[in-house]
């Protein structure tokens, strides 16, 4: 039986869409049930709901399905506050286009949700609104800067949210959440009427429950055919069953300074990736160059957010906030010649990537987490339990693979002795989105009965 959501209906987008073509729900129906769930959230992860207009459904493959959205996006009647005191100055008349092509298929926004201020942070923090509760643990960290996005996501609040992740502000809340996270190939959605942080470095994705309801989402951000069946299917060259995979896996991080990855983790990712490639082959890497890639990362960073905010920092627009004003403030003092050289390398560097670790396995396999979902005190700045590295452990595995331009997809594997995810980053050549979402669904099917990463498994946990 599918787990319903907190609105008490089916549990996922095809099961919503099975009621609604028997007629037992009509389209508004499914959204007021949908849009009251978030009148009385407890989790603190909207900041504002969306009026919604009955008697307006298209019959599109989303018609009756309600998402939600970090507030970055400009919504048709809404522009967008991007957790700061104000809203965004520069933001355009119309929609944003990823909006406009959910909307094309049917769907309507319930709310706009929590983030870090102006998407700096790893974490949850921001002084304007009460602390984000992660549903799975209320001691646990919900990381950001999709916040928001990663909890009504867990909570059931919705069966999907649009995000960005410029280092990780996708990946690290649907790690800490335990759901599925989707970084696409940088490009491969329209940021157009989104907030920018680092334009070069930023993407629009997605998080949900599960892999078919990604496959819904993602389908209609690339304005791709729909089929009300359940939507995800193998593509040529996928391998047919979870244990066929050709896998490259690295669990120790090319910067020996951070953390290595804790045995419960280890173990576990161990245990997946064998039972992935058991009929397949798996290839242990070392990814030597990613403290470089890091480094390149952070000045793209930090150079594109000073020039994102350069009015701000002028005193020409409101202030920034202590967070986001550490990540523009040093791209100011970085030498232009430094900006220049991270960008002519990317190119070369994508490519030995692909061709050195990509070029005859399916997927590369590396840590979410390498040491676990922290405590949120653990993370927080001002916070008297504030630990650094455990900080540093939230995006260290992240940056890198903007930097490339790569996609990756984030999805618990296991949990913790705490009852908390392990998951894993799974990353793809540029463009293969499709073979994350079908690597993911095989093991939704294998480890969680289909019916979702947010429920717990059923094996034991580790």
């Amino acid at each position: 039986m599918v787990v319903e959501t907190a609105a008490g209906l089916p549990g996922n987008i095809a099961g919503l869409r099975a009621l609604i073509e028997r007629k037992a729900l009509t389209p508004d129906e499914a959204l007021a049930s949908q849009s009251e769930a978030f009148r009385k959230e407890p989790w603190h992860c909207a900041v504002a709901q969306m009026p919604r207009v009955p008697g307006r459904q298209s019959a599109g493959p989303l018609s009756g399905v309600g998402f939600a959205h970090k507030d970055l996006f400009r919504l048709a009647n809404r522009v967008p506050e991007c957790g700061a005191a104000h809203p965004w100055p520069a933001a355009p008349a119309r929609a944003a286009s990823a909006i406009v092509r959910l909307a094309r298929a049917g769907s309507q926004p319930l709310a706009a949700l929590a983030m870090a201020e102006h998407a700096c942070g790893a974490t949850a923090q921001n002084p304007r609104y009460p602390d984000v509760i992660n549903p799975l643990d209320a001691r646990a960290a919900v990381g950001g800067s999709s916040s928001g996005s990663a909890v009504a996501v867990a909570a059931g609040l919705c069966y999907g949210s649009l995000g960005t992740d410029t280092a990780g502000s996708i990946r690290i809340p649907a790690a800490t959440c335990g759901v599925f996270g989707l970084k696409p190939t940088q490009g491969a959605v329209p940021v157009d009427g989104v907030a920018p942080l680092a334009p070069s470095l930023d993407s629009v994705g997605l998080l949900a429950r599960g892999a078919d309801d990604a496959l819904y989402l993602w389908r209609a951000l690339q304005s791709a055919r729909f089929s009300n069946d359940r939507p995800v299917s193998r593509d040529a060259g996928v391998p047919a069953t979870d244990d066929a995979w050709k896998v490259a896996t690295c669990w120790i991080h090319g910067d020996p300074g951070m953390s290595a990855t804790d045995s419960a983790t280890q173990c576990a990712l161990d245990e997946f990736a064998d039972a992935c490639s058991s009929r397949g082959r798996r290839r242990d890497v070392l990814l030597h160059d990613m403290p470089h890639w890091m480094r390149l990362a952070q000045t793209l960073l930090y150079a594109e957010a000073a020039s994102t905010h350069t009015l701000a920092l002028r005193g020409a627009q409101p202030a920034l906030g202590p967070l986001a004003r550490a990540i523009a403030l040093p791209g100011v003092a970085l030498p232009a010649s430094w900006y220049l050289q991270a960008q002519e390398e990317r190119a070369l560097h994508t490519r030995r990537f692909v061709a050195d670790i990509l070029a005859d396995v399916h997927l590369l396999l590396v840590p979410a987490l390498p040491t676990g979902v922290p405590d949120k005190d653990e993370v927080s700045t001002v916070s008297p339990h504030f630990r650094p590295r455990r900080l540093l452990d939230l995006f260290c595995w992240m940056s890198f693979v903007n930097y490339l331009g790569l996609p990756a997809a984030v999805f618990p594997i296991a949990y913790d002795r705490n009852a908390r995810p392990i998951c894993v980053q799974a990353i793809a050549r540029p463009g293969d989105e499709a073979t994350l979402l079908a690597f993911a669904r095989q093991v939704e099917l294998r480890r969680f009965d289909g019916q979702g990463f947010t429920r717990l498994p059923a094996h034991q946990p580790i």
